[in-house]
Order: C-alpha cells, then sequence, then structure tokens
C-alpha cells in the first residue's frame, strides 16, 4: 500500500512539473525582428497578440541592421520570427537556409509572385520610393518642384537635398537599384556621383527625410510613399513626386527562421497575418497590401519599373560596399 501512494505521488509530482513547464513554455514571448516604423509596428503587435493570444517581443532595426545582425548570429538566430522586412533580404536568407517552411491555408488567395513557393516566406505589403517635396521652401528660394530622378541631379538643389544611406536603409538601397536597373551600372555609378554633390545629408531611417522635409529642415527628400502620406495628412507642406522614368517597389515580407524553438506560436502568427483583417490594419500603415481586395493598386502599377527582386539580393554586398567606398566618410 505505501508503495502504491508513494508511486502515485511521484506520478502527481512529474505531471505538475510536466505542467507547469509547458504552461511556462507558453507564455515565453516569440521573439521578433522588424524593419517597420515604431508607430506601425506597435499597432500590428497589439493586433497580433488580441488575435492570436501569443505575446511578441520585438526587436527594431533598419533592414541594413536587422540583416546584418541576422547573418552574424546564423546558425542560431536569435529570433524566432521576421516580422517586415525587405523582399531582397527574404531572397537571401531562403538561399542561406535561414528559413522554415510552412505552407500556410491563410495565404492562398494571395498572389504567387507575392510570396515564396514552399512557404518560406509571405508578402504583407509593399512599397515605393517617392521625391518628397517641402512646397513652402520651393517657394520661397524659387526653386522648381522636380519631376524626375534626372531633375535631382539640377544645381538649383545643391545642399537642399536629404538622402537615405543605402549601407543602412532599404529605402535608400531600392532607390539606388532602381536607378542601376534604368541607366545599368556604369550610367548608374556617374548619377549618384553628380547627385552626391547635392545631397546635404545620409541619414540613417528611409522615413528620416520625409520627416526633415516636412519640418523644414530641406526642400526635397528621397523617401518611401507612406512616409510621405503620413506627413501630408497631418498637414505638413509637403507634397509628393513620382519621378517620371518610374520608381521601384519592395515587397515587406515576413517569414519564420528554421532555428525557433517555438514552431507553433511562429506559425499561429504567420496564420493571422495572411488573414483580411491583419491586411486591413496593414493598409492604414501601407499604400497597398497583397490580400485582393483590400486595397487598390491599380493606378500606381503604372509607374512601377519592371523591378528584379532578385537582382537586388545578388548584387547588394557588391553594391553596398562600393557605395561606402565611394560616398562613406
Amino acid at each position: 500500500m505505501k508503495k502504491l501512494i508513494t508511486t502515485t505521488v511521484i506520478l502527481s509530482a512529474m505531471f505538475l512539473l510536466a505542467a507547469c513547464g509547458n504552461s511556462s513554455s507558453n507564455g515565453e514571448p516569440l521573439q521578433v525582428y522588424t524593419h517597420n516604423d515604431s508607430e506601425e509596428m506597435d499597432a500590428m503587435v497589439q493586433d497580433i497578440e488580441e488575435n492570436t493570444g501569443v505575446q511578441l517581443d520585438v526587436l527594431r532595426l533598419s533592414s541594413g541592421e536587422g540583416w546584418s545582425r541576422i547573418q552574424a548570429e546564423a546558425p542560431e538566430i536569435g529570433a524566432d520570427m521576421q516580422i517586415g522586412m525587405l523582399h531582397g533580404f527574404g531572397i537571401k536568407a531562403e538561399e542561406e537556409g535561414y528559413l522554415l517552411p510552412y505552407q500556410s491555408e491563410e495565404w492562398e488567395d494571395v498572389p504567387d509572385k507575392f510570396k515564396q513557393e514552399d512557404g518560406e516566406w509571405y508578402g504583407t505589403s509593399f512599397w515605393y520610393n517617392l521625391i518628397a517635396v517641402n512646397e513652402d521652401i520651393i517657394k520661397e528660394k524659387g526653386l522648381d518642384v522636380p519631376q524626375s530622378w534626372e531633375d535631382l541631379l539640377d544645381p538649383q538643389y545643391k545642399g537642399e537635398i536629404v538622402l537615405p544611406d543605402p549601407g543602412t536603409s532599404g529605402t535608400a538601397f531600392l532607390a539606388v537599384s532602381t536607378i542601376m536597373q534604368l541607366m545599368g551600372e556604369e550610367e548608374g555609378w556617374k548619377y549618384f556621383e553628380e547627385l552626391d554633390s547635392n545631397v546635404a545629408q545620409y541619414t540613417k531611417s528611409g522615413t528620416a527625410p520625409a520627416q526633415m522635409v516636412a519640418q523644414g529642415e530641406y526642400a526635397i527628400g528621397v523617401t518611401w510613399d507612406q512616409a510621405v502620406y503620413d506627413y501630408i495628412e497631418q498637414g505638413y507642406p509637403i507634397t509628393d513626386v513620382i519621378p517620371s522614368e518610374g520608381v521601384g517597389y519592395s515587397l515587406d515580407v515576413a517569414w519564420i527562421f528554421e532555428n525557433t524553438d517555438q514552431p507553433e506560436k511562429a506559425k499561429k502568427v504567420m496564420d493571422y497575418l495572411g488573414t483580411k483583417d491583419f491586411m486591413e490594419l496593414s493598409a492604414e500603415y501601407r499604400s497597398m497590401v497583397t490580400k485582393p481586395g483590400v486595397t487598390d493598386d491599380s493606378g500606381i502599377e503604372e509607374s512601377f519599373i519592371d523591378y528584379d527582386a532578385q537582382w537586388d539580393a545578388d548584387n547588394r554586398d557588391r553594391i553596398m560596399k562600393k557605395w561606402q567606398d565611394k560616398f562613406s566618410d
């Protein structure tokens, strides 16, 4: 009888410890990397947590910094997921074997061009470069409103242009890659050498030029679409210009890291990212999302160049090294 009681107590204790262990594991936040702006990501985190029950612990880094961190940490990457990153880095992460394939049913109606065929990454939205112009400064200094990439080389804009640094900003690299694909590399480098004489400052963030132009620090900034539209909505004297030669665009992608120790939680979050509810929230911060029927992108696509994201992925490191050699202090 004593032996039976002792065995029962031991088994009960084991079940209790196992339950406690599972509870602790379930309560551990999902570690997430992102390049999204803080305001956007804060809203997304709240929405994801409320609708999945999964708690997120988010580290925000610019896209260039984030990719450098991932490479330094691999193969034991310090996050379970990436929510918000450049398409080109998604392709590179796939090629490096960093990603966990997952076929999510919630993403079935999203067009194939916005997701990797094995489910290694998924695109939630896409964005493009814009030229931001401060209308007050343009008028006060008697400057012309630039209408093209070529116009930015005009000497009248010397010291009036702010541009993000492609070494840290995905927004900037998209612009660099766009020019290279439009003009070819030889002419592209000549373009940026000439543009450099007009650039007053290179910023770490791709959104910073929009803010600086909106607040009257500079007349012109190269940035991305939603950053400009946000300041327009807030009443700043800023307007947007889509260069006449066209703009490149990039998917904003999400993925699960292959080395995650919380795959079920990560899959639950990835499922939710593919829902109409999440896409509608994303559309409050992005001009276009990938879920059919949520945003109308029929007009802007006419301004997109035939952007090659694979070229972006294959040539980024080489282009960035040459950029640093030419333009970094």
